[in-house]
Formats: structure tokens, C-alpha cells, sequence
């Protein structure tokens, strides 16, 4: 039987651990953290249990949903069932339901229905117009602001797309692929667009892979949040992978991976070293290429070093006020932070705690002057503002936590494909070399579709040894 090698613990790793085990592989897994589950996982800061970031469970995949809800099984009030979440953003300073409907439309205004459905039908003509004259040639890879002015108009384009992309991301929307964007759509049209609009509950944005369902599909399947804490989920798996004889290191940080000459593989640890016949790896693609040796060609390493990742700064603000944005997310604009979510709703603890939680998103550039402002001053900038929202008063708030995680979303350039394809295509010559997952494949996905890819790397495993 072969022995395995899995780099980073997240939801991709330990689903491939996972399907290996139950296989009766022989599988080590070597996580750099004390704690398992990647961006999935719990930290522990006193008494309270923060996840990185706000998270609920949910899948469209019936045998990822199965397996993750048999972790369970029958234990009463283990896991919050919730049949629909509610979510808001800011629209032009107005608090509108999120994904778009019929209602959110008419909850923007009067006047800003008129204006997109004019802008819309501004860019239909105009597009139709050079689709007849045959003098406009397929744009394969388009920046945000010619996607959206496209497919939405220069109305949505400039009140909407530009100005929260390039609060969230920090860079121009001419230099983003439209990719950046939670929507994976083949077409979208102002005729397709106006009858979501129109007809149907959510405005379909897009088709996001793997999966059939929309991203507003999938947004309003029924989720399920643990009781212990998003992160339960990573640490029931590894209890089910370590039953199986399989090994999880913690606090194991790669140094080197060393191709040998065999085709097996080395990987070395400050203090361990770990001979592999495969390895799979979930760190991100610029880390890990800058840990291969022999070294690889330098126009590898600078495709793959392109490869960027945002930031994230996480704040956790316990107060006494409860119900403050009456809803588990809402997106601004403007603002400090890009997100607020509240815990309460997610999970399914409304009126049953003194204390309320909030978690309030800034995302950033690794390095770049939010991420090397102090915990004070993160802080105050927030307060500030959910104070001139009228969210909370300074008296409101009894306590502040404050996570920064350095590589969360994959940053979609104009010109990335072409990097990674150039870093996959280098991959690809490693025998028994996999790099996989939302940091490991450059895909901004859920965890139960990395979980998804997961189960199929361990397929593709076992199903080349047969």
C-alpha cells in the first residue's frame, strides 16, 4: 500500500485523507498550525469559539452533505438546522435583501430600477449593434468594468460592481478578470438578466463549478451550523482519519519537498523529516512551488509567485446589543470593513445568550498598511464606522478579538490564467504530485466543494494504483 503525504489540514487535505483512510491507506497529514480545518477551522481565545470568518454547512453534493451530517449522527442540538438565511447589502446608502429579487430591486428606490433597466437596455442595443456589424470579437477574459458594463450597464457597473470590488480586492476593476467575481457563468445577457430580474426570486449571477446549482442557488440551500463551532466539522474528520491509523501533525511546517530520482518524495519539517510515494498538497501555490527541490525553472517560479492571495483582518466584537444588522451577513461599501456577520443568526442562538457577537471582515494586501496597522487602530476604524451607521454606540461593545490570516482569496488578474496554467502544466510532470483546493488550485470555492475535490484526488489515487 502506498504511503501518503498530505500538506495542510483544510477541508481539501483531510477530505483526501478522509476517502485514503477509509481505503486503508497509510496517510500522514502535516498542518502548520496547532489547529486543523484551514479557513474551515475554531480558534479557541478564552471562553469563546471563533471561526475564521462566518460559516454555515451547505451542499448541493448529496454524498459530501451525507457524510458530513453522519459526523452527527443522532446526537440532539449537535448541529443547527436553519431552512433559509438572510442576508443584506448596501445599495447607494439603502439596506437592500441579498441575493437580488423583485423586492431588493424595488428596496434600492424609485429611480434606480429605472436607470439600470435604461442602462441595460443601452448596453443590449449597443452590443446587438456590433454582434450585426461583425466588428467586435469575443472577449475571452474580460475586466470587471467590461463584463458588467456588458452583461449589467454602466449604471449597476458604476454604483455596484466598482465601487465594492474595489473596496474588497484594492486593485482597479480594469485590472481584475471578471472571474473575481462569485459567478462562473458561460453566458449572461441583458435578455437572461432581465427575466431573473423580473421573473425569477434570485438574479442567477452565475453557474458555479463543480456543481449545477447558481450561486444564488446554492445560497439559499439549507444550511446546518455545529454547535462546538464551524471548525467541529475539520475535527470530526480527523478523529474518523486518525481511527483509521491515520497521523496528523500539527505545527508542522513544510521547509522542503525533494523530488528524489525514484519519484518518491522527502519532505522536510524544522524537526521531522517524511518519505513519501505521494504527495498532496493544499498550501498555496506560491508557497509551495518556492519549497520544491531540485528548484524549479525560474519561469515556473515567477509564474506561480504571481499568484496572489487577499488578506484577511477578522474582528470580533462581543456587545450587549443584540439583533444589530438583523441578519447573519451584511455587505458594505465605503466602509472599513467589506462584511459584517452575526453570530446569533448563524448559529440559531437568537435570544438565548447574554451576549451577542459580531464578526466584521477587512480584507487587505499581506503586508500593506491596513495588515500593519496595530490592533488598536484596526479597532477604532471599525467602531467608528458602525458607529456612523448607526449599527452600535461605543458603550455597546464589552470586549474585541482581532485574527489576521494572511492567504484567503485567490486573486483573479487579468492575466492569471496563463500563470496558472503555466504552474499547473509543471505540476502535472510530477509523478504522484497533486496540488489541490481553494489555496492549492487557485479556486475560490465553499468547503464542501473542497471537500468535494478532496474525495476525487483520493479516487484519482486510488484508481491509478489498481
Amino acid at each position: 500500500m502506498k504511503n501518503v503525504i498530505i500538506i495542510g489540514a483544510g477541508m481539501a487535505g483531510l477530505g483526501t485523507a478522509w476517502r485514503l483512510s477509509e481505503h486503508g491507506y497509510k496517510v500522514n497529514i502535516l498542518e502548520s498550525d496547532k489547529i486543523i480545518g484551514g479557513l474551515a477551522k475554531t480558534v479557541k481565545i478564552g471562553s469563546r469559539s471563533l471561526d475564521i470568518g462566518p460559516h454555515s454547512f451547505f451542499s448541493e453534493d448529496k454524498e459530501v452533505l451525507k457524510k458530513v451530517l453522519d459526523l452527527f449522527g443522532d446526537e440532539k442540538g449537535a448541529v443547527q438546522y436553519s431552512k433559509k438565511r438572510k442576508m443584506k447589502m448596501i445599495f447607494k446608502g439603502k439596506y437592500v435583501d441579498y441575493p437580488l429579487s423583485l423586492k431588493s430591486i424595488f428596496q434600492m428606490g424609485i429611480l434606480s430600477p429605472i436607470l439600470s433597466f435604461l442602462s441595460f437596455l443601452r448596453s443590449y442595443i449597443r452590443l446587438s449593434i456590433i454582434s450585426l456589424i461583425g466588428k467586435k470579437k469575443k472577449n475571452e477574459n474580460p475586466s470587471i468594468e467590461e463584463w458588467a458594463i456588458d452583461n449589467f450597464g454602466e449604471y449597476l457597473y458604476l454604483h455596484f460592481f466598482k465601487p465594492y470590488s474595489e473596496q474588497f480586492w484594492k486593485i482597479n476593476t480594469t485590472e481584475l478578470s471578471y472571474k473575481v467575481i462569485p459567478s462562473r457563468s458561460k453566458k449572461i445577457n441583458f435578455a437572461s438578466t432581465l427575466k431573473h430580474l423580473l421573473i425569477n426570486k434570485y438574479l442567477d449571477l452565475a453557474k458555479r463549478e463543480p456543481g449545477e446549482l447558481s450561486l444564488q442557488e446554492r445560497e439559499s440551500l439549507p444550511t446546518y451550523y455545529p454547535k462546538k463551532g464551524y471548525g467541529e466539522i475539520a475535527y470530526r474528520i480527523g478523529k474518523k482519519i486518525e481511527k483509521k491509523d491515520g497521523i496528523i501533525y500539527t505545527s508542522q511546517n513544510v521547509e522542503e519537498v525533494i523530488l528524489k530520482p525514484d519519484n518518491t518524495f522527502e519532505i522536510k519539517t524544522k524537526d521531522k523529516v517524511f518519505n513519501s510515494d505521494i504527495v498532496v498538497s493544499t498550501i498555496p501555490i506560491n508557497k509551495i512551488i518556492n519549497k520544491i527541490k531540485p528548484i524549479p525553472e525560474k519561469k515556473i517560479l515567477n509564474s506561480a509567485n504571481k499568484l496572489k492571495y487577499l488578506s484577511l483582518i477578522l474582528v470580533y466584537l462581543t456587545t450587549n446589543k443584540r439583533n444589530v444588522i438583523d441578519c447573519e451577513y451584511c455587505y458594505f461599501v465605503d466602509r472599513t470593513f467589506n462584511r459584517v456577520s452575526e453570530m446569533d443568526f448563524i448559529t440559531g442562538n437568537i435570544g438565548n445568550n447574554k451576549e451577542n457577537l459580531l464578526i466584521v471582515e477587512i480584507s487587505c494586501h499581506y503586508e500593506d498598511e491596513m495588515w500593519n496597522r496595530s490592533n488598536e487602530e484596526v479597532f477604532s476604524l471599525c467602531v467608528k464606522d458602525l458607529i456612523k451607521d448607526n449599527l452600535l454606540k461605543k458603550e455597546d461593545i464589552l470586549h474585541y478579538e482581532m485574527l489576521r490570516v494572511p492567504s484567503v482569496y485567490p486573486i483573479y488578474r487579468k492575466d492569471y490564467k496563463t500563470h496558472l496554467e503555466e504552474t499547473k502544466k509543471y505540476f502535472s510532470q510530477i509523478n504522484n504530485f497533486f496540488s489541490i483546493g481553494r489555496q492549492g488550485q487557485f479556486y475560490y470555492g465553499d468547503s464542501d466543494q473542497m471537500i468535494r475535490f478532496g474525495f476525487d484526488t483520493a479516487d484519482k489515487i486510488i484508481n491509478q494504483i489498481k
